[in-house]
């Protein structure tokens, strides 16, 4: 269940807008099917409208897998998010990871400065749906001292394939998943802001106010 979950995204009923925004992946259903992306929320209707499991998996990057919500699912989704709930107000792991160009950032020699995880992968629709507020969020914060890194689940190749085609202005790390373990991150997005001392004030799933959210987070790092 861990490793379904480590991939698995939960959405809202009204998902097609968002998948529209991916760039061409295939969905699959359980029986095999395979739907575009302005059939999903019909595929959702039929379901009952609850909102969908979709799993990403590395070995097959432009498949995304469709399955109903489930009950249990959503028991271990609200598990999954008291445990990332669980890291606020404490030290955030430290963890070294590659950008885009091979150089190396480690997070503890970052202190000093507010940090802004975004943990994403290029095939996520709900990833691409908020990268236009993430990336304006990116550009208000210009003139401080706030350092905003992506951490993608796929390696430098697939990023650099993926900003060809949609803008993402954070600095981009690559094959996060181990870090994303680290920090209990089961569903994409999550956005996680860290104080300049090093520990974690803000974490969030997704969500249409994220903006506002992590910039309010950031805002208050100036306060501890």
């Amino acid at each position: 269940m861990k490793k379904y979950l480590s991939a698995a995204l939960l959405f809202s009923i009204s998902l097609s807008a968002c998948a529209q925004q991916a760039k061409h992946p295939s969905y699959k259903l359980p029986d095999g099917k395979i739907v575009q992306a302005d059939q999903l929320d019909s595929v959702n209707n039929s379901w009952g409208g609850r909102g969908y499991l979709m799993k990403h998996e590395k070995s097959h990057p432009g498949v995304i897998y469709i399955s109903p919500m489930t009950d249990e699912f959503l028991k271990k989704q609200d598990e999954e998010k008291a445990k990332l709930n669980a890291l606020l107000n404490k030290p955030a792991p430290d963890f070294t990871l590659k950008d885009l160009t091979g150089k190396q950032w480690r997070l503890s020699e970052l202190k000093g400065k507010t940090i802004v995880l975004n943990f994403w992968f290029t095939t996520c629709p709900a990833c691409i749906q908020e990268m236009p507020e993430l990336n304006q969020l990116e550009g208000s914060y210009k003139n401080h001292p706030v350092i905003f890194l992506a951490l993608g689940r796929d390696d430098a190749i697939a990023i650099k394939r993926f900003l060809k085609v949609r803008p993402f202005a954070y600095t981009h790390l690559q094959n996060a998943d181990s870090i994303g373990d680290l920090y209990q991150v089961n569903s994409y997005p999550t956005s996680i802001v860290i104080d300049p001392k090093g520990i974690i004030r803000f974490v969030q799933v997704g969500g249409e106010d994220i903006k506002e959210r992590i910039a309010t987070a950031i805002n208050k790092t100036y306060i501890h």
